[in-house]
């Protein structure tokens, strides 16, 4: 009985360790990637650079602009490689584009960039059929367990540049939550569910069958603070129609709430400065990697480290974009937590 549980959770990990490298495939938001039809390789480059203005952007309407459709004319000049590729039975043109090019044309459009501070989110997703009811797990998105669903899901992340996570509903998650928990919108046994992948942002949703082609989806995106335990409910929606089309709608709508957040559109004028503390900086290794994740941050044009008393640094910063941008990218990021015992804003203890 022993080995039987071992093996069937070693066959999950393994399903679930062979969709993070699919899905890493797409990661890099100056890659295009298109699925192969009928068209020419001209039209695949055209289709893979709007893709990019638009994952980079943060901004769907972008391919309207005059100056992108200047842009998409001189493709071949901003681009780097390209490729073919078979995934999963589907044929992808992979098309990477100059990471300094596109944010350069993205800041002469006077556009925001999106840089990498893209929160992972975990999505409890109850499917609610004429046949039966049940959450979404990881092997049935990528399994392709229902083909609407799973495609609409994976191709919507691939156009706007985020990752979702599902659950693996494993013994340990259906001990945790029950669909009752999700569909009555408990978020503290959801929150303390998610906890084991890792993610802060999650999602919890009802997708219901009506007809045989309407459906309806009541969702909400929601952010759980580890330090004040409190669940902070980011963007909700109550919408009707077909399901592939509901479903891409959520993911895009999820990427629009993140650009909002975290793309800078770079001040044209003198940057302002702030002063930010971190604690718990406690060797060189530790202060390599603070420089690391500072120098990562595109809503940071430069710092400098100004003193080190102890295991704290004080680092001044002068900013790209607004201090909005700045304070919601400094707050994604893993190794910085808010140090809630001071009463100034920017104290942060390394972790």
């Amino acid at each position: 009985m022993t080995f039987i549980y071992l093996a069937r959770s070693l066959f999950i990990l393994l399903l679930s360790f062979s969709s993070l490298l699919f899905a890493s495939q797409f990661d890099n938001p100056y890659q295009g990637n298109i699925v192969v039809k009928q068209q020419s390789e001209a039209q695949l480059k055209e289709l893979a650079l709007k893709q990019v203005l638009v994952k980079v952007s943060g901004n769907v309407e972008i391919a309207k602009l005059d100056e992108s459709k200047q842009l998409l004319k001189n493709t071949q000049s901003i681009l780097s490689q390209y490729g073919y590729q078979t995934l999963k039975d589907t044929r992808y043109f992979m098309a990477v584009f100059d990471k300094h090019k596109i944010n350069q044309a993205l800041k002469e459009m006077q556009q925001p960039i999106w840089g990498d501070t893209r929160p992972t989110t975990l999505v409890w997703l109850i499917k609610d059929s004429n046949s039966d009811r049940q959450l979404v797990s990881d092997h049935m998105v990528n399994r392709s367990a229902d083909s609407a669903l799973s495609w609409a899901l994976q191709n919507q992340q691939h156009n706007r540049g985020i990752a979702l996570q599902f659950p693996l509903m494993d013994l340990e998650d259906n001990l945790a939550l029950s669909i009752s928990d999700v569909s009555g919108r408990f978020y503290d046994p959801i929150a303390t569910a998610s906890n084991r992948y890792g993610i802060n942002h999650f999602v919890v949703a009802n997708l219901k069958q009506n007809s045989a082609e309407k459906w309806s989806l009541e969702w909400e995106l929601l952010k759980y603070n580890p330090l004040s335990k409190q669940n902070e409910v980011l963007f909700s929606e109550k919408v009707n129609g077909k399901k592939s089309s509901l479903l891409s709608s959520m993911v895009s709508n999820i990427a629009d709430y993140y650009a909002s957040q975290y793309a800078i559109l770079e001040n044209q004028g003198e940057k302002f400065s702030q002063t930010i503390y971190i604690s718990g900086v406690d060797s060189l290794v530790e202060l390599t990697q603070l420089n690391k994740v500072l120098s990562n941050l595109l809503a940071i044009a430069s710092f400098k480290v100004t003193a080190v008393e102890g295991s704290q640094v004080t680092v001044n910063i002068k900013i790209n974009g607004g201090l909005n941008s700045f304070k919601n990218g400094l707050s994604a990021q893993p190794n910085l937590q808010q140090d809630l015992s001071q009463s100034e804003e920017f104290h942060f203890n390394w972790r």
